[in-house]
């Protein structure tokens, strides 16, 4: 498959209305992640729901099986609410990105494909003989990519979920890079403060909602010297810079830590004024702040 299919976060098609009960003949935009060979629609219902996916399929050939998303990102293991509304009776592909090939279960793990742009650039940033410590590794996307461009370094791919880490075992194989990421079945803070303490040059904190709770476990994981990953969701008016708002914030949590903060972006917006950022915290080093 081509790797131009991976570099679209998400999928436009245009959708005559007249297929639709109750709607006015015009053509409107339906937009619709894609996971492999699995198209992700939201706001879908009934029969207008069942329309979309239809035609979804039609005009898709790579597309097989149409979900929708029922509800938000819920539990300890961040899984969506989706539920087949056209195609095979199934929740698993294989997905393809930035060379490497993913076995992925949209019905017992969280994949998001929006990242695939990030996942190579986190990729590229790793230096030679790094040990990285990815604390939220879900099936290993972030970390067997790492691997993939960087065959020196070690990376830990630590995840609660068992589905997930038995996927991460299948992806190591599926990308021929066994020894070089190790799974990790367990509660990520207990085993950043215990087993990899002041061991790692590199920690991924890819879980935007836990990164404040389990930042203080992170740096106990670091060598004297190395970077923490950051990510965060933030909160902005019509004013506010997003990635201004977010050093404010990540300053409070550095302050006595011996860490600087530097390269901050936007990784993508994900609603009105709310935004996913990432930052490099560097620990051990002087660097000049983001102001």
């Amino acid at each position: 498959m081509s790797n131009r299919h991976s570099k679209t976060q998400w999928a436009k098609l245009k959708v005559l209305q007249s297929e639709m009960r109750g709607h006015k003949k015009s053509p409107t935009r339906l937009r619709f992640d894609i996971v492999g060979d699995i198209a992700i629609i939201k706001n879908a219902h009934g029969k207008t729901g069942l329309s979309w996916a239809q035609s979804i399929l039609r005009n898709n050939k790579r597309v097989k099986v149409v979900l929708a998303q029922t509800g938000s990102v819920q539990g300890i293991f961040r899984l969506c609410k989706l539920k087949v509304v056209a195609g095979d009776n199934r929740m698993t592909t294989i997905h393809r990105e930035n060379k490497c090939l993913f076995h992925i279960d949209l019905g017992t793990m969280h994949f998001s494909p929006r990242l695939v742009h990030e996942r190579r650039l986190i990729a590229k940033s790793v230096g030679f003989w790094e040990a990285v410590l990815n604390m939220f590794g879900g099936a290993g996307t972030f970390s067997i990519e790492i691997a993939y461009k960087n065959p020196s370094v070690t990376v830990f791919n630590i995840d609660i979920n068992p589905d997930a880490i038995r996927m991460c075992l299948r992806n190591v194989l599926a990308n021929n890079i066994r020894n070089r990421v190790i799974a990790v079945l367990a509660d990520a803070k207990e085993a950043a403060s215990i087993v990899f303490l002041n061991s790692v040059d590199r920690v991924l904190l890819p879980l935007p909602e836990k990164s404040c709770e389990y930042f203080s476990v992170a740096v106990s994981a670091l060598k004297r010297k190395g970077v923490i990953q950051y990510y965060d969701f933030i909160q902005t008016t019509k004013e506010e810079s997003p990635l201004e708002k977010a050093v404010v914030k990540i300053k409070g949590l550095i302050n006595g830590k011996n860490m600087s903060v530097r390269e901050g972006r936007i990784v993508k917006s994900v609603g009105p004024r709310r935004y996913l950022v990432s930052f490099e915290l560097y620990k051990g080093e002087e660097r000049e702040d983001v102001s």
